[in-house]
């Protein structure tokens, strides 16, 4: 038998949520706004040092974006942007890996050609991608490498990033796991705070991918995204 739902958490929880969409698409249009304004002024630029200043602005412009794109996700809403055409999974990464401030850091190993991911999927995945990119960076140490690799399991892309982090406890492995495979329904502060691992949560589930923390070596975390066939093309 289910618990009956409390009219005021569920009245707090709907306000919550609207509150959520209306803050993240009004600042979305904003940043959307302010990225066209610097690429047009870069296009225009000639000077090295002003242009990286720019590229800077750009990159931290991207970031927002995401921001707000994950605070539409916790909010159950969908991005404006909308992607009409399938994209080989390779520029996928690549779009992934430059929303990533140690971009450098990513280092790609065996990637298996020929996956080509369809529309609807695309903006999602490289926003969850970038995610779990950012986290590895982020957990290990600045000297050393994310590496990504894409291999084929059946008709299935299984994308593998891993980084030489300090690790993470088995009991807080499988909490990490269990909110991967089950996002909360309810928003709250805790889901905000931890925000990246609630949106691949919901990002995954939204288009049945699957994602997965194991431990990697003698140390590092390995996160592994299961791309269903459903979500590819050809």
């Amino acid at each position: 038998m289910t618990a009956p739902t409390d009219p005021a958490n569920e009245e707090a929880h709907l306000e919550t949520v609207d509150m959520l969409l209306h803050l993240s698409r009004r600042s979305q249009a904003m940043v959307d706004r302010l990225i066209g304004c610097l690429d047009r002024m870069g296009q225009q630029e000639q000077d090295p040092e002003r242009l990286k200043n720019f590229f800077e602005l750009d990159f931290l412009a991207l970031r927002m974006r995401r921001n707000d794109e994950s605070l539409l996700v916790l909010a159950g809403g969908e991005s404006a942007r909308i992607r009409r055409d399938p994209v080989p999974l390779e520029e996928v990464l690549q779009g992934a890996c430059s929303e990533v401030e140690d971009f450098r850091r990513i280092e790609f190993g065996v990637v298996e050609p020929g996956f080509v991911v369809a529309a609807p999927v695309v903006n999602d995945l490289v926003h969850l991608l970038a995610e779990l990119f950012d986290n590895a960076a982020a957990f290990s140490a600045p000297d050393t490498k994310v590496l990504v690799e894409v291999r084929r399991v059946t008709d299935r892309a299984v994308i593998l990033i891993e980084d030489r982090g300090i690790g993470i406890p088995p009991a807080r492995l499988r909490e990490l796991n269990q909110r991967l495979a089950h996002p909360a329904v309810q928003v709250g502060a805790v889901t905000v705070r931890q925000m990246g691992i609630g949106v691949v949560g919901r990002l995954a589930q939204r288009h049945d991918i699957r994602v997965e923390l194991e431990p990697a070596g003698e140390r590092g975390i390995a996160a592994s995204v299961v791309l269903p066939a459903h979500a590819l093309v050809g």
